[in-house]
């Protein structure tokens, strides 16, 4: 069955998975009953990497930093919390990686609420799937996808979790659940804060030798839900959940001092969900769920005098404003209705299918009443809509007593855009432009099984990605609308081998993967420059091959080991630049910038049981993470030194828990080494950082 599926999940599912197994798990040794599922996906015909939560319950740390240890997972921030981040999985960055919660699209309709965002404590695992998504999800992932599985515990509970760091950095988490046994109902209150003040000193990327202090970059982020579920009456769940977000970022100047340009937003979001495991049938399962998302994005910037780094005063650019050179006050408002259903069907004891449509409506009515007067007309005149269905239907196969594993399966694209054009020299009402298309997609993954605890696997995948809203919307100022954009398209490829065995010469469990990738994309969705404005356009296309090698291994029941090795390179291979007139491209063949050719993950933990308590257990780990230099833009003469340094970072920690997990304390240092880091070209991060977490939970059957 599929797990719950919206936001709200987060709030109100917090439990350690040692709360609610009978399994007791052996120190050093992974025990087979609390990762069945894990291994069951580990092992399918997808490539995939699962991470299991229940290691970093303890610990201050975010998605963001977990995921930097996947093999072919890149993630690269401008800064410290809240600040842009972006994840690549073998190449492929950005929107066309599929940020999925319990199956379902996570992001709100403005993008104010993120991966980085959920708090690591609400969470079993995490799925990171390289290549062919499962038809169970549908969506238009397109490079791969990151889908977090919420923890779904049984009985009442409470949770609470507290964590500081460096620079102002402050995040809690609370949640509280009860179980109504007579009435079969269960309903949950839970919400999170998040605020840092990244107030950090770097060196200017623009002015040799002058220091900047991130002294505009203040973060806060805000969420509390509610979730009731009926179990056993017409259906065997039903659940209503409801769940408020608000968020708050300043924005830092790089190249020039920014003093009060910021970012607001705010969220609310209903969901209804219903779940029968024999709907109609004994072997047919249904979900369906409804969410309604409703948004303002608010962009302010009303500066009238501007400042330099020293305090001085400077020319604000344009007609006013700190960013842009035009004043800002935005309202923009979105709704967002999204449909979706899954039925799974089991035909035998070999065979499966499934069947999923997932259907997404937004409407944006933007508003800024400021802008609209610099600019000599009112952009929120009318509304822009989209509409995005994609439907999934796989077969999944299992032969030869389980050695075979077959998944295949189409996909359906459909989109239908409205959109109003934004064109600043136009005299009375803008037109609106309407766009609409349908692609089709499929794949196919098979494993093989030779010997026992060896996997042979391979997958294809011709797969698209609909623009998002606001590819297609603009923001109606700097960046326009851009009415005929087409779906991206990509061929992916995959070839790996695993070996995932216990008792191996004296070793408790050892797993090492090897995985090589191939991509090519087309259609490519960029942002292109122009005087005044920008607008998304489909240009270029992006060849994409690599490989992976990843190792994992209990060396004892204390001692536990990994590490990881990806190689890729990305090429340009658009020869003709499309535009007004078309051009030889001289970026062809060439690498494409701002991305590392190489990255690796080492780490090392130690526990043991018995410490100070006999129901205690300690933990000692050492996490290093490597990028070779890379290129931040075209390498178009050996003679440019444009170059992001090659990076070497460590991570040192301990935890320590007794009263089997209800209290933890934990304690880690982050760059110990005071490196200079850099993930994006002119964003220098943090150097080294302290971070502390507290947590109490309590829970009854």
């Amino acid at each position: 069955m599929i797990k719950k599926v919206t936001i709200v999940s987060l709030l109100v599912c917090s439990m350690t998975l040692q709360g609610f197994t009978d399994t007791k798990e052996d120190v050093g040794v992974i025990t087979v009953a609390s990762e069945s599922e894990a291994k069951t996906l580990t092992h399918s015909p997808m490539p995939v990497s699962v991470i299991e939560m229940e290691k970093f319950h303890g610990r201050n740390i975010s998605l963001n930093e977990i995921l930097k240890r996947v093999a072919g997972v890149k993630v690269m921030q401008q800064g410290g919390l809240g600040s842009k981040s972006t994840i690549a999985i073998q190449g492929l960055q950005g929107k066309r990686v599929q940020i999925f919660l319990d199956g379902r699209p996570l992001n709100s309709p403005d993008g104010s609420f993120g991966i980085n965002d959920i708090p690591v404590q609400l969470i079993e695992r995490i799925e990171v799937y390289k290549g062919v998504v499962p038809a169970k999800f549908g969506g238009d992932a397109l490079g791969g996808a990151v889908n977090v599985v919420t923890i779904e515990p049984q009985g009442s509970y409470v949770d609470m979790t507290y964590s500081g760091g460096s620079y102002g950095t402050h995040r809690g988490t609370f949640v509280l659940k009860k179980k109504f046994e007579d009435l079969n109902i269960v309903t949950g209150i839970g919400g999170f804060y998040s605020e840092a003040a990244n107030d950090y000193v770097m060196a200017s990327p623009y002015v040799e030798g002058l220091k900047i202090k991130r002294d505009h970059d203040d973060y806060k982020v805000s969420a509390i839900g509610s979730s009731t579920t009926i179990k056993e009456r017409w259906f065997d769940e039903i659940s209503i959940e409801l769940v408020h977000l608000e968020s708050e970022k300043e924005i830092q100047g790089i190249q020039s001092a920014i003093k009060e340009a910021k970012t607001q937003s705010s969220v609310n979001i209903a969901a209804l969900q219903f779940e029968k495991d024999k709907f109609f049938n004994d072997n047919l399962e249904f979900v369906y769920t409804f969410i309604y998302l409703n948004s303002e994005s608010n962009y302010i910037d009303k500066a009238k005098t501007c400042y330099n780094f020293d305090g001085s005063v400077r020319p604000c650019p344009g007609k006013g404003g700190e960013t842009t050179g035009i004043l800002h006050d935005s309202k923009d408002k979105q709704e967002d209705f999204r449909q979706d259903l899954n039925l799974h069907y089991m035909v035998n004891n070999d065979h499966a299918m499934n069947f999923h449509i997932d259907s997404q409506y937004s409407k944006l009515k933007p508003e800024d009443a400021l802008a609209s007067q610099s600019l000599g007309y009112d952009i929120g005149a009318f509304p822009s809509q989209k509409r995005n269905t994609v439907a999934s239907l796989g077969l999944e196969s299992s032969l030869l007593n389980n050695k075979l594993i077959n998944d295949m399966g189409i996909k359906s694209y459909h989109y239908d855009y409205k959109i109003t054009t934004q064109a600043r020299a136009f005299i009375g009402e803008p037109p609106q432009s309407h766009n609409d298309g349908n692609e089709f997609g499929y794949y196919e993954s098979i494993r093989y099984e030779p010997i026992k605890d060896l996997f042979l696997k391979a997958s294809y995948e011709h797969a698209f990605r609909l623009p998002h809203s606001e590819e297609v919307f603009g923001d109606g100022v700097s960046i326009i609308s851009s009415p005929n954009l087409t779906p991206e398209e990509a061929d992916n490829f995959n070839l790996g081998f695993l070996y995932d065995t216990y008792d191996f010469y004296g070793l408790p469990w050892l797993k090492a993967e090897v995985n090589f990738f191939y991509r090519d994309l087309q259609n490519m969705i960029k942002l292109e420059h122009s005087f005044l404005t920008s607008s998304y356009v489909n240009l270029g296309r992006v060849e994409v091959q690599g490989f992976e090698v990843e190792l994992h291994a209990d060396l004892n029941e204390h001692w536990y080991i990994y590490g990881n090795y990806t190689n890729q390179s990305l090429k340009d291979k658009q020869k003709i630049r499309k535009g007004t007139v078309s051009t030889p491209s001289p970026t062809y063949n060439h690498d494409i910038p701002n991305v590392p050719k190489q990255y690796g993950n080492l780490g090392l933990e130690y526990k043991t049981l018995g410490l100070f308590r006999s129901d205690a257990l300690f933990k000692l780990f050492w996490e290093s993470n490597w990028a070779d230099e890379y290129y931040y833009g075209w390498e178009l003469s050996r003679y440019q030194d444009r170059k992001i340094e090659s990076q070497f970072t460590h991570t040192a920690g301990f935890e320590y828990s007794f009263k089997d997990d209800s209290y933890i304390v934990s304690f880690e240092v982050r760059n110990v080494t005071d490196e200079d880091i850099t993930d994006v070209f002119n964003y220098p991060l943090m150097g080294r950082t302290y971070h502390l977490n507290l947590r109490y939970n309590w829970f009854e059957n």
